[in-house]
């Protein structure tokens, strides 16, 4: 029997583990209040894709203890769980409200890409200037459109109070009541149609820009101010790097406030659906492209001994895997975004072709990979990330179409093998691509599995209305 450890028992254990061995002798004085150390926290897409219940093996937890994702997602819980003394109480409660609105000039972000956040200090009070969240943009970029923006004073706004961050109006300048323009980059020309990610300090943005038809991995150290013009609500006024003479890419690691980018190209082939998944602990970054490539990078962002203390190396492909640095999945046609396990080590990543593909560190196939979830056709494919629970080992994956022009399905796979434990029915198939599902709060917090319940929309057996499904679990954890 496999023993059950809370994430948040082990965090106290850890503490009071700490404390004890901080305690004073006899004699040595009053113990001194600890400053509580600053600590930045990213939000970005991989955050949803790949989850941590709290509940789990002793072996799992103590081996998450050094995945940055697993830690952010502990404390997120745990914030949370500060508002449970009053539950009960009655809150007035407003509804949904748009707090500011900014263009992005002639494109925003892609459908089902998300934007990504930098808490400077989840410690403190949120900062105005510090706190930032930055936005791809899935037009062409030039000297007025930018493709990356990003803005801070985020917490402005008149609805349903005044916010924190809000200002007195400069006429033709400042608004005073909406965020502002932190900085806005052109690069290289292209699209950003994926979502970006930040590294753990905030101070790099990786993400993957199109133009030609080509994908290029890109990390860009922002500086405040770049492409910032007189007035802080616009964004067309964007600093351009596109390896020009006047323009140049960064040939190292880009430093830090710099205003510098890197700039990596990924095969021949664009990127549509899979935005880069970046694993912190070693320092790569897995992205796929239009014909099935899984490509890893290596010193993404420059932040082991290995690359800091080296020659500070650009980004570059990490040639142990595939050989050259990518890998052909199997599937001709468009990936998701991929997700790593921290644990194990294994990615996994789904296909237009309708397969959930499954992959070791080294590039090795799983026992059971590909696994076949649509029937791939136009609404038969895997258009989201899989989503990916560690501390279980479970891997779950939609598609709008089953086999045979079959019901939409949601899948439950094994993390080690990928063999299938269930597949859900959802209804009439065949008429849309399926997103990512969402798990309910009991999934992260409750040992018993029975409480458990994974939501996904679909339509009736009869496709004439949408329907909200949800997907309950048995003893075993077996959907």
């Amino acid at each position: 029997m496999r023993k059950i450890v809370s994430a948040s028992r082990l965090a106290v254990f850890a503490l009071c583990a700490l404390s004890l061995a901080g305690w004073p002798a006899h004699g040595q004085g009053k113990i001194k209040k600890p400053a509580l150390v600053r600590q930045g926290m990213v939000q970005d897409w991989s955050h949803r894709h790949v989850v941590y219940p709290r509940g789990g093996s002793l072996r799992t937890l103590m081996i998450l203890q050094h995945d940055p994702r697993a830690m952010q997602s502990w404390q997120a819980a745990s914030r949370a769980n500060w508002h449970r003394p009053f539950k009960g109480r009655n809150f007035k409660k407003s509804g949904f409200h748009r707090d500011w609105s900014i263009s992005l000039g002639a494109g925003g972000t892609a459908p089902a890409m998300y934007p990504a956040k930098y808490n400077f200090d989840v410690n403190a009070t949120p900062s105005c200037t510090n706190d930032f969240i930055v936005y791809p943009v899935n037009a062409a970029g030039g000297a007025s459109q930018p493709n990356l923006v990003g803005f801070n004073n985020l917490y402005s706004g008149t609805v349903p109070s005044n916010g924190i961050c809000n200002r007195a109006p400069v006429a033709s300048v400042d608004d005073g009541v909406s965020a502002t323009t932190m900085w806005s980059y052109n690069i290289n020309g292209g699209t950003v149609a994926t979502s970006p990610a930040l590294s753990l300090d905030g101070t790099k943005v990786a993400f993957v820009e199109t133009v030609g038809g080509v994908a290029h991995f890109h990390v860009l150290a922002w500086k405040s101010g770049d492409g910032v013009g007189s007035n802080l609500q616009t964004v067309t006024g964007p600093v351009t790097i596109d390896g020009t003479l006047l323009h140049p890419f960064a040939t190292n690691a880009p430093v830090a406030g710099s205003g510098t980018a890197s700039d990596l190209t990924l095969g021949s082939a664009a990127d549509t659906l899979s935005s880069p998944f970046v694993d912190y602990y070693n320092d790569l970054a897995y992205i796929g492209n239009d014909t099935g490539t899984l490509y890893r990078v290596k010193d993404v962002f420059c932040f082991t001994l290995a690359c800091s203390g080296g020659t500070t190396p650009a980004p570059s492909l990490d040639t142990t895997w595939g050989g050259s640095g990518a890998l052909a999945t199997g599937c001709a046609g468009k990936l998701s975004g991929p997700v790593v396990d921290g644990v194990t080590g294994n990615i996994f990543v789904g296909c237009a072709d309708g397969k959930l593909y499954g992959f070791t560190s080294a590039g090795v196939a799983l026992a059971s990979s590909p696994v076949t979830v649509g029937d791939g056709t136009a609404k038969g494919g895997i258009v989201d990330p899989p989503m990916l629970d560690v501390t279980n080992g479970f891997v779950y994956v939609v598609s709008g179409s089953s086999p045979s022009s079959g019901p939409a399905v949601l899948v439950q796979v094994k993390e080690s093998n990928l063999t299938v434990t269930s597949t859900a029915t959802l209804g009439k198939g065949n008429v849309f691509n399926l997103h990512a599902p969402s798990f309910n709060d009991a999934y992260f917090s409750s040992g018993t599995s029975s409480n458990w319940l994974l939501y996904e929309w679909a339509y009736d057996s009869g496709g004439t209305q949408i329907e909200l499904y949800a997907a309950a679990f048995d003893g075993s954890r077996n959907m």
